[in-house]
């Protein structure tokens, strides 16, 4: 049969509020819960609502907020879950990465930081501190190539007296590194020491627009069981 593209291009219309309009019904209902566990729990909160990427209005809404607070991956990512590592970078903000099936509370229980001498831990550390004075003890873990443990030891030094003028007591351990992945070595100490939080940076670089985690940061990510704090 002969081609109609005015035909094709009304189906198109028609496909398009459809979907809207399905994205509309998705906002409601997120509404309608995000408020009944609001009053289930007698909080103050407020509620926004928009059609769009979700990585991209999770940014622009975070100028509103000292932490943006994400889920971890589900099987309705990331359609309609932000991609955390476009928020680490176009937010400005720390973000606190909850994991599907939350294994122990961030708050009220021991913490882990995976410190690295580096200006998104320095952030992440300091984002962290109302956390980390609520925890049940902090380790400081540090993961040093074979031979720098004495100017690793020095580093962590002068964090526990940094942390100390918060009044936060941190334990300092230097690890050397492992036979496997550095941020599976993290996530091993994590679950060792009963961690509920593990503070880190968020590691990564640009590519043309495009946002590459490293290795460390996209295996906390991907795979911690616990709740994590990241900063970029």
């Amino acid at each position: 049969p002969p081609y109609d593209p005015l035909a094709a291009g009304a189906m198109v219309g028609e496909l398009l509020t459809l979907y809207r309009d399905a994205a509309q019904a998705d906002v409601e209902r997120a509404r309608l819960r995000f408020f009944e566990i609001v009053q289930a729990r007698g909080l103050e909160a407020g509620w926004r609502g928009q059609i769009g990427f979700p990585g991209e209005i999770c940014s622009r809404a975070a100028r509103m907020a000292d932490l943006v607070i994400l889920g971890g991956r589900n099987s309705r990512a990331p359609t309609h879950a932000p991609d955390v590592p476009d928020v680490l970078m176009g937010g400005g903000r720390p973000v606190l990465v909850t994991p599907p099936t939350l294994l122990r509370n961030p708050v009220g229980e021991p913490a882990l930081v995976a410190w690295k001498d580096c200006r998104e831990a320095r952030f992440a550390l300091t984002a962290a501190i109302p956390l980390l004075q609520r925890a049940q003890g902090v380790t400081l873990y540090t993961i040093c190539p074979d031979g720098e443990n004495a100017s690793a030891e020095a580093e962590l030094a002068d964090v526990v007296q940094y942390l100390a003028h918060h009044q936060i007591s941190a334990e300092p351990v230097v690890a050397e590194r492992g036979a496997g992945s550095a941020g599976r070595q993290i996530l091993d100490e994590a679950l060792a020491c009963g961690a509920g939080l593990i503070v880190a940076g968020g590691y990564g670089h640009s590519r043309l627009r495009e946002w590459a985690l490293g290795g460390v940061t996209r295996d906390l990510i991907n795979d911690s069981p616990v709740c994590l704090c990241l900063a970029h």
